[in-house]
């Protein structure tokens, strides 16, 4: 199942975004994938799905925007390495 959203954008905000047109929808639902993905909302898996990207071209975004794929704190990461 998908759901559409319809976004108004002020054409100032999409002439400074320089893109084309017709890629405007893939910037915009990647963006938000992004944000949602550092936030903790979305999962690797998920946003890679909510992408249509197999998770190696979800790191390869990732990358490309240099975020890290790891999201923990220090203080997780080092609670992790503890447990192992």
């Amino acid at each position: 199942m998908t759901r559409q959203v319809t976004i108004e954008l002020p054409e100032e905000a999409a002439q400074a975004i320089n893109i084309r047109p017709e890629q405007l929808p893939r910037e915009l639902r990647e963006a938000a994938v992004l944000l949602w993905f550092e936030e903790g909302r979305l999962s690797q898996g998920q946003a890679a799905a909510a992408l249509e990207l197999q998770r190696g071209e979800f790191f390869d975004v990732l990358m490309a925007h240099q975020i890290s794929p790891v999201q923990m704190t220090p203080q997780q990461l080092e609670d992790e390495f503890r447990r192992t």
